[in-house]
């Protein structure tokens, strides 16, 4: 999704950066290696072209149903997605170099799943708290569907509304549902990154005389990044965030002449205002600072290195 790419490529990125991270914190040209270029191939020949396959056979899908076709989409709204998904990428790698050089590494590790944790919060909460429900309406499941509205997505209860989307591979006429096109993309985008962030890590264990880990070792521990901690602390926050909106009574969401949106906007923002950072904070005091039950979620991607800090060891930079 358009809103959500950016997030994503952020993660990516920032990914790649901590799998390379003792071997590029040698250098003092980073962005004159290898590991720069090859994560600038993956997101230009692997990821940006899947975001754009996704906005020209599902453009409502794509924008989180803020248009109806893709000729309602501005050309350089176009454009400029194409070239985010790209350059977010390789500034979610440089933030997490930057953070790798400073000694900084577990925040490193937090960085990549700062990108997941933005995508599934707009997936889950989105704009107006409703972005689940514009993530599991499905224009193209059956031919002439509606433009989405409020609750048309889950219109059957979200198990219901989960089992269509997930289980639907094809519609009545025959073409691709959005379910088959992120299959579809998910075939070509994932096998090269699980290479290039696998094979880099092995090689990073080595570069510090650690053993290096599985590839299911690597492959758990990422997907736990992912959804254990990227997912799971946005749900926590949409959850926050949610509770604030009722409280403060923010009301139902109804058609402002140019987007969704709660009937209170006023109450609406301030419902992230102190719903974020209040949820955030409890997350990170009670699950997620360094000895907290979710911090071991990561452990094997750290190398067995204390998560607070880089290595006094570290080897010192080379040309």
């Amino acid at each position: 999704m358009v809103q959500v790419d950016v997030f994503w490529a952020y993660g990516w990125g920032a990914s790649l950066a901590v799998a390379c991270g003792h071997q590029l914190a040698r250098k003092s040209k980073p962005l004159e290696t290898a590991f720069w270029a090859k994560t600038c191939l993956f997101l230009a020949l692997f990821w940006a072209p899947t975001g754009l396959l996704l906005l020209i056979r599902h453009p409502s899908w794509e924008t989180m149903q803020a248009a109806a076709s893709f000729t309602d989409l501005s050309v350089w709204l176009v454009l400029v997605f194409g070239i985010t998904n790209i350059t977010q990428g390789l500034l979610g790698f440089w933030v997490g170099h930057q953070l790798i050089r400073t000694g900084k590494f577990y925040a490193a590790q937090l960085n990549w799943m700062f990108g997941y944790f933005g995508m599934f919060f707009i997936l889950l909460y989105g704009w107006d708290g409703m972005g689940y429900d514009r993530f599991l309406y499905d224009r193209d499941l059956f031919a002439g569907s509606p433009a989405w509205t409020p609750g048309a997505g889950t219109v059957d209860g979200i198990g219901a509304a989960l089992q269509r989307f997930v289980l639907t591979f094809s519609n009545l006429s025959g073409g691709a549902t959005v379910i088959t096109t992120l299959l579809t993309d998910s075939l070509w985008l994932i096998p090269p990154f699980f290479v290039l962030f696998s094979n880099w890590l092995k090689q990073d264990a080595i570069s510090i005389a650690q053993p290096a880990p599985g590839n299911l070792q690597i492959l758990t521990s990422y997907l736990a990044g992912v959804f254990v901690l990227g997912l799971g602390c946005a749900a926590l926050c949409a959850l926050g965030v949610g509770l604030c909106a009722e409280l403060l009574g923010v009301g139902a969401v109804v058609w402002h002449g140019s987007f969704y949106a709660p009937e209170q906007l006023d109450r609406h923002i301030l419902s992230y205002l102190l719903g974020l950072p209040l949820s955030l904070g409890l997350i990170w005091f009670a699950l997620l600072r360094p000895g907290m039950p979710l911090a071991r979620v990561i452990a094997p991607l750290l190398l067995g290195q204390q998560p607070t800090r880089w290595p006094s060891t570290a080897p010192g930079v080379q040309a």
